[in-house]
């Protein structure tokens, strides 16, 4: 797979697929499941039978690329999901691939967090059973390395091979540890073969950080130009009386360019030791039952 970049496409927000669709350097987008799903009730909405009506997302978007569909969702959205419900929205939109179940897991509550790696690794299995046909890729939980190390493995095991890591939270605040932290995960991942997609991440810089990946995820693009910013040469800029979304598409491109800087770049993180790198021995990777 050539090195590239994933628009996210909000389904509410139907702008933003004519952004994608209007880059013929873009191969494929990403959309959510909570786009999908009322937000009280958790039950599918009316675009997901307005989508089902029509054939398929690929019919309802009238989009020939790559569709993703994302499972990563908010906590209390997981809270109230099942397998039987992601199938439903898996078997109802047809999309060509699906990342695995979404979990919690937080920073020092190790216990909670591996219990929870287990749990969604057992209903990853049971949504394969129901959604035999659809690729999967792998979606790693954990914020340390016991936690991402424990889950890749678990996956592995189910006969994944490719995977996605959400690394928007560690580069929120712009924080170098966890910027770096971010990097050393992803490339723990990295190292487990196959394709490496990154969900969050959206910036030039970024992507020049991360160059070991293959598949950025972003929704960036959109973000900035709403805000009032286009992105030019790893800088964001202001801008005023533009149409958001042409700035939007503007801002898409510069990405683009940055990424076919870097396509040959494939040098995983090693870094320093850091205070969040932790001391575990291989052993302790084998949760019991």
């Amino acid at each position: 797979m050539v090195k590239s970049i994933f628009p996210l496409v909000r389904l509410d927000y139907p702008k933003t697929i004519m952004v994608a669709k209007a880059s013929k350097s873009i191969f494929g987008i990403v959309i959510r499941a909570q786009d999908l799903l009322t937000q009280k009730t958790c039950k599918p909405n009316k675009t997901f039978y307005e989508i089902k009506s029509s054939g398929g997302i690929h019919s309802y978007l009238d989009y020939d690329g790559i569709i993703i569909l994302s499972l990563i969702m908010k906590d209390y959205l997981i809270e109230k999901n099942n397998p039987k419900k992601y199938a439903e929205i898996i078997k109802g939109i047809l999309p060509d691939a699906y990342t695995s179940v979404d979990g919690q897991t937080y920073e020092g509550k190790e216990t909670i967090a591996i219990n929870e790696i287990k749990r969604i690794s057992k209903e990853t299995l049971e949504l394969m059973k129901l959604c035999p046909n659809i690729p999967i890729i792998g979606h790693v939980k954990g914020c340390n390395y016991l936690q991402v190390r424990l889950h890749l493995s678990l996956l592995k095991r189910l006969g994944l091979k490719n995977f996605i890591f959400h690394v928007g939270d560690f580069l929120r605040n712009g924080d170098e540890n966890m910027i770096n932290k971010a990097k050393y995960l992803s490339s723990i991942i990295k190292k487990g073969g196959g394709f490496l997609l990154l969900y969050g991440i959206g910036s030039e810089k970024r992507f020049l950080e991360f160059s070991f990946a293959d598949i950025y995820i972003t929704y960036g693009h959109v973000f900035n130009a709403i805000k009032g910013k286009y992105l030019h040469n790893s800088k964001k800029k202001r801008y005023s009386n533009q149409n958001p979304m042409k700035v939007a598409l503007f801002n898409l491109h510069s990405l683009l360019l940055k990424v076919k800087d870097i396509k040959k770049q494939t040098k995983l993180f090693v870094g320093g030791k850091c205070p969040w790198v932790e001391e575990v021995e291989e052993e302790e990777l084998t949760i019991k039952n």
